[in-house]
């Protein structure tokens, strides 16, 4: 529920030469808490009683972010309490068109929250809405396996004791961290040079989002506990460059063709994507009964056929214009 929220909230919050760096250093904070909470979790699975006390906390956290997302934001800069007039003033004037265009007749939150239709067989029948939705598919199905199996991997293929395997299970989610930062960056800078297009640069990064991953998973494939460290690198750029996807590829991109509607197209994609994170793991579970590094060996096949479908298909079909159904809302 919470990320096709905030994907609304971006709407009137991000305007378009900073869309990517703002959605991407929001959404990168998923990986900081796996940073912060994978080696955390190895050190007090360590403890006695230690993993009790590591459902408490995050628990504590979730609702501490809970209380702290209800007083500090708002649907628009309208709505903002703690915002400058200037801030205010510099949002609205470069995220809706209809900010420019009010009138004595018609106020501006009686335009902002009219009431609209919402087209559904529009967005299921829309090319760049299904290029979007398997491209989001692909990419969690990599990051599910990888959040869910990793630690697995480690120990099972890799060798590493729990304390260790906590650690260096985080190193690739501060690499995916990274590669959102700097790509989200990259792609507004691009945007702003007008040098290249925004559907190219959406095209570029997600591509980059999903074959770099793809190499790096057939590069894992032969690793075994031999060299163990090559194989925390190959995790490093197969988990790190999907912060491209949420830097400046489709997660950016569902705010660029849903307008007013991009928080129910996050919501449908999440939706379809999420099927990944049950499948994922019971499919590495029967791949690899006896978690040897010949049956990992066809886990990271299949997911790098994944990765590979995902990007063809966006490359294909994406593209960075609003959709005519998100127009046309009333």
């Amino acid at each position: 529920m919470m990320w096709p929220a905030v994907s609304a909230m971006f709407i009137k919050w991000a305007p378009p030469f900073e869309k990517s760096r703002i959605i991407g250093f929001a959404t990168s904070g998923a990986n900081i808490g796996n940073v912060i909470a994978l080696p955390l979790g190895g050190f007090l699975c360590g403890l006695e009683d230690g993993w009790k006390l590591m459902f408490y906390l995050f628990g504590f956290l979730g609702i501490l972010w809970f209380v702290l997302f209800v007083c500090l934001t708002a649907d628009s800069p309208l709505e903002h309490r703690f915002i400058s007039s200037e801030e205010k003033s510099f949002v609205i004037t470069h995220t809706c068109e209809d900010f420019t265009k009010i009138n004595e007749e018609e106020p501006l939150r009686t335009k902002v929250n009219k009431p609209y239709r919402i087209p559904w067989m529009s967005i299921f029948t829309s090319k760049p809405s299904i290029a979007i939705f398997i491209a989001h598919l692909c990419h969690n199905w990599g990051n599910y396996m990888f959040l869910t199996q990793l630690p697995s991997f480690m120990k099972d293929v890799l060798r590493f004791d729990i304390k260790s395997n906590g650690l260096f299970s985080s190193i690739p989610y501060i690499s995916c961290w990274m590669c959102a930062m700097i790509s989200s960056v990259i792609s507004d800078k691009l945007i702003i040079s007008g040098t290249i297009s925004k559907s190219s640069i959406r095209k570029i990064f997600n591509g980059i989002g999903l074959i770099v991953p793809m190499i790096a998973v057939l590069l894992l494939s032969m690793v075994t506990c031999a060299n163990p460290y090559m194989g925390v690198a190959l995790l490093a750029f197969g988990v790190g460059f999907l912060g491209c996807n949420s830097g400046a590829g489709f997660q950016v991109n569902i705010n660029e063709i849903g307008g007013d509607f991009s928080g129910i197209l996050f919501g449908i994609s999440n939706t379809f994507a999420t099927i990944s994170g049950i499948v994922s793991p019971y499919i590495v579970g029967v791949l690899t009964p006896d978690s040897t590094q010949h049956e990992w060996q066809h886990v990271f096949y299949l997911t790098a056929v994944i990765y590979l479908f995902g990007a063809i298909v966006y490359i294909l079909f994406s593209k960075a214009s609003i959709e005519k159904w998100a127009k046309n809302c009333n």
